[in-house]
C-alpha cells in the first residue's frame, strides 16, 4: 500500500506463477515496479503497459504474474480497480459487499494488455478485500466467490488486519489447516478524518 499525491492512496496485490519463494519475489517486484511508476506519475494503464513489456520481453523463461490494484481517491471516496489476470476483489459495504471481476490474461501472457478498471464508490466503514486465487481456490466449494464474499459480511470488526486474519482463519478451516498454494488476504478499511 502507499499514498500518492493528489489524496490518492493505492493498495496493490501480486501472485506470481506458482508457489513458494520465486513466486513471492515475482510477486514482490511487480508490486514495487507499479508502485514506482504510480509515485512517478504514470497514468495506470501506461504503467501496466510498461510492466507487461518487461515481463515479455525482460524474461529468459515464461514468467506470470497478476495483479490487483485499487486506487482509492480519499477526498471524493471513488475507488478504481484494476485487474490484470486477477481473482475476484471485494468491496463490504455497511449493507452488501459487492464481488469485483475481471476477465483477463496476467502480466507477461499477450503482448497486448486490456485492464479497464471497475469502478466503486467507499463510505466511512467500507472495506476493500483483495485475495490471491489459493485463497478462493482451496475452499472446495462450487461457488468460492459467494462463500467468501458470506464470509467477508459475517465477521464483525473495525480492523483490516482482524478482518484479513479471521478470513484466513475461516479459509484454512476448508483446507484442513495445511496451504497447497500461496495464500494472501490484504484488506484496507476506509474512515473519515
Amino acid at each position: 500500500t502507499r499514498r500518492l499525491e493528489q489524496g490518492v492512496f493505492v493498495m496493490a496485490l501480486s501472485d506470481g506463477m506458482g508457489s513458494g519463494r520465486q513466486a513471492h519475489e515475482e510477486s514482490d517486484t511487480v508490486v514495487s515496479l507499479f508502485l514506482q511508476f504510480a509515485e512517478a506519475g504514470f497514468t495506470i494503464d501506461m504503467a501496466l503497459r510498461l510492466m507487461n513489456a518487461a515481463m515479455i520481453f525482460g524474461a529468459e523463461a515464461e514468467r506470470f504474474s497478476t495483479l490487483d490494484a485499487c486506487l482509492v481517491d480519499e477526498y471524493t471516496g471513488i475507488v478504481d480497480c484494476y485487474k490484470v489476470g486477477a481473482h475476484v476483489s471485494f468491496v463490504r459495504h455497511k449493507r452488501r459487499t459487492e464481488v469485483i471481476e475481471a476477465d483477463s490474461l496476467p502480466m507477461g501472457a499477450s503482448a497486448s494488455l486490456e485492464a479497464l478498471p471497475f469502478r466503486s464508490y467507499l463510505e466511512a466503514g467500507d472495506y476493500l478485500v483483495l485475495v490471491t486465487d489459493g485463497v478462493l481456490e482451496y475452499l472446495h466449494v462450487p461457488k468460492p466467490e459467494e462463500t467468501m464474499q458470506e464470509m467477508i459480511e459475517s465477521i464483525e470488526t473495525n480492523n483490516p488486519g482482524i478482518l484479513a486474519k479471521r478470513i484466513m482463519e475461516r479459509v484454512m478451516l476448508f483446507t484442513g489447516g495445511k496451504a497447497a498454494d500461496d495464500m494472501t488476504v490484504l484488506a484496507a478499511c476506509i474512515w473519515e478524518k
